[in-house]
Formats: C-alpha cells, sequence, structure tokens
C-alpha cells in the first residue's frame, strides 16, 4: 500500500495533541481508579516526566556517519539524514524525536509507516498513533501489525513497512508501557490529586467550628448552611465571618492526617520520577538534591547515563536496523551529539579544549565542531 499526496494525513504533533488522542483504557484494581494513558497523562507527574525526557532526546543532534580511513565522518547529503529531517510535510525532526520517544514512554510502543521511493528505499514517514496498531508475533516467526487509522494507513503490515520502536519491554516484539505497568500508583496519585481539587473547591476547613449557645430551628440552621457556604471554597479565602449567639473556634496546627496527606503526595511524585528515571530536582523537588553526589551537576550526569544513554542506545539501534542497508551496516552509523551533556560550563570547556590541543589529542577545528562552530583554515593541525 502506498500513500499519494491527495491523502496525506493532517496531524498535529504538539505534545497536548498526542496526549489528546489517547484512548486505551488500563484499570487499577487496587485503587479503583480506570487508569488510560490519557487520565495518567493528565496526572501531572507523568505528564512532567514524559515531556521532560521526549523532548531533552528530541533537542540533540542526530547525523548518520560513514567510516572513512578509520575515522567516523558525518555524511550530511546521507539519504537517511534527509528523512530524518523531514520525515513529512508537516513534521520536523524534533517533531519526529518527541513523537517516537512520547508514545514509546507512554504505551510502551510508537510506529511510523513507511513511504518508499522507486528504489525501495525510505523517503518519508507517517506517524501512527500507538492506540491503533497491534502487534503481533506470528507463528513463522515473524511480526506483522494490524492497523487502523482515521486517514488511510489501515490493514495488516509486515516490519518492512512500519518503524516499530520499543520501550524497555520483557517479551521481545513489543515493549512495555510504563502507565500500564504501574497503574496502581498512578491511580492512588490521581485519587490524592483529585481529593486535594475538591477539598479547596467544595469544602469549608474543617479546622474551625462552631459552638451554639441555643439550639436552633430547621429555618435557623438553614440560614447558617447558606451563611457559611459563602466562606467555603478557595476563592473565599479570607472572609471574615461573625456569628451572634455563637463561638468560633480554630483547632490550629496541622493534624496529623494532614500532614499524612502530603508525605502520601510527596511518595507517589517520588515513585512515579523513579518508574520513569527522572530525577526529582527537574520536577521542581530540591528538598533532597544534595543527599547524593555532590549536588545537581552529579544528578544531572547519573541521569543522562543510567536514564537516558540507555534511551538513546535504543533508538540509535532501531534506526540503524530499519535505515541501513545489509551492505552498508559496518561502515555506517546513527549517532546522538551528546557533547552538551558531558561538557561543563564555557570557561572549563575553553581551558579543556586548550589542555587537549597541548597534548596534541584535540585540533582548533575538532573543538570547533564540538561547540557547533565553524572551522576554519589551518584548524586541523
Amino acid at each position: 500500500m502506498f500513500l499519494t499526496s491527495k491523502r496525506q494525513p493532517q496531524m498535529s504533533n504538539d505534545f497536548n495533541e498526542v496526549i489528546a488522542r489517547l484512548s486505551q483504557n488500563y484499570v487499577s484494581n487496587d485503587t479503583g481508579v480506570a487508569v488510560s494513558d490519557r487520565s495518567a497523562l493528565r496526572q501531572t507527574t507523568v505528564y512532567a516526566c514524559v515531556r521532560i525526557i521526549s523532548e531533552i532526546i528530541a533537542q540533540l543532534p542526530l547525523d548518520v556517519q560513514l567510516r572513512q580511513n578509520g575515522t567516523w565522518v558525518t555524511a550530511e547529503d546521507h539519504r537517511v539524514n534527509r528523512v530524518l529531517a523531514e520525515p513529512n510535510e508537516w513534521q520536523t525532526q524534533h517533531d519526529f524525536m518527541q513523537f517516537l520517544v512520547s508514545w514509546a514512554e507512554i504505551s510502551g510502543d510508537s510506529y511510523y509507516y513507511k513511504l518508499f521511493n522507486g528504489a525501495r528505499e525510505v523517503a518519508g514517514l507517517i506517524p501512527i498513533e500507538s492506540t491503533g496498531v497491534s502487534p503481533n508475533l506470528h507463528n513463522t516467526m515473524s511480526v506483522h501489525y494490524d492497523v487502523t487509522t482515521d486517514y488511510g494507513v489501515n490493514g495488516r503490515y509486515l516490519n518492512d513497512r512500519i518503524l516499530h520502536h520499543r520501550n524497555f519491554g520483557t517479551e521481545g516484539y513489543r515493549g512495555l508501557s510504563t502507565i500500564r505497568a504501574h497503574s496502581r500508583g498512578i491511580g492512588l496519585a490521581i485519587q490524592l490529586e483529585s481529593h486535594a481539587v475538591n477539598s479547596y473547591k467544595n469544602g469549608l476547613q474543617s479546622k474551625k467550628w462552631l459552638e451554639l449557645e441555643d439550639d436552633l430551628t430547621e429555618e435557623q440552621e438553614a440560614d447558617l448552611k447558606t451563611f457559611l457556604a459563602s466562606f467555603s471554597g478557595a476563592e473565599n479565602t479570607g472572609k471574615i465571618p461573625y456569628f451572634t449567639g455563637a463561638t468560633l473556634h480554630d483547632i490550629g496546627s496541622m493534624s496529623s492526617v494532614d500532614a499524612q496527606y502530603i508525605e502520601t503526595r510527596k511518595l507517589q511524585l517520588q515513585q512515579i520520577a523513579a518508574n520513569f528515571g527522572v530525577p526529582l530536582f527537574m520536577l521542581n523537588d530540591t528538598e533532597n538534591s544534595a543527599t547524593w553526589g555532590s549536588g545537581l551537576e552529579r544528578i544531572s550526569r547519573a541521569f543522562v547515563r543510567f536514564s537516558l544513554y540507555p534511551r538513546l542506545n535504543r533508538i540509535k539501534q532501531m534506526l540503524h536496523r530499519e535505515f541501513i542497508r545489509p551492505g552498508a551496516k559496518r561502515s555506517t552509523r546513527i549517532n546522538f551529539d551528546t557533547d552538551q551533556f558531558t561538557l561543563g560550563e564555557f570557561k572549563d570547556r575553553m581551558e579543556g579544549y586548550k589542555a587537549g590541543r597541548e597534548s596534541g589529542e584535540i585540533n582548533p577545528n575538532e573543538a570547533s565542531g564540538k561547540e557547533r562552530r565553524n572551522r576554519r583554515d589551518g584548524g586541523e593541525a
């Protein structure tokens, strides 16, 4: 099946649009909350983790490199570079990678439909929402994909037609959804957020109570309830009630129930962040940011090494498998430029380059390349 220009799908790949299209439901029986991909991404920690991971990876430069005389050289005009830079008429390379990574984090798998040129080389890619694809391992030990979309990419395809990126998983032919695997903790976090919203929206704070001198008639009780309702909710914070024949009491300090609620919310944030491998300081939680290593810089490097690098390696190998012809696989590689993760501040970088030049380990043009600056004549010495 080939798509023609008359049937080009119109899709937005904004992160929020990706969320709006999620539909699969997974129920957490322990919490009683129906946890779907959509509802999970309304939970602030889940949303933040998926956004952070996908946007960080999407901003990294990605190049195809050829091995020439023992050195890897960027092949700027390579056809794969052109496809990745502009996979279709409406996506940029950042859009392509953000879509690829976010769906893998959300549902365990992400997919693109391949468009071929006359030489049977991949010339374009059409994004497919993961909720519309069902991968199956055939008894011939091949994977086929049952695809249902709203824009013409429908039917059963083999892997030569579908680009499939898998998240960490245990089945080999498909990835594992972090949301599905941890729906219980996410369901509890959703319940806690819902409780907080309803408390501020509907409730008079229970730390205050009235002591009445006389019993009330039904009419007086109704009037009192109406009066108290005007002081309920966050929008009425700061209003001062007054009473005749009654005394207003204030319990004062935070109760043990309130303290436990706050602690539980912190614990859920930490658990969800741990499941995604995102450090807490990136979620604006810096309470314990200096308890490992020597602070945020060490934590950042650990995040890159132990959380991002495995993801990047999985993507690189998938793209290499999908795009590079068998005869060229050993002399071609697809590489992320991760220097921005390991390079320090500008002053430190300049001192490092100077030391590298003096030791003969690096020349000026190599330093310029790492800084994404233009090379100059004579800079190879």
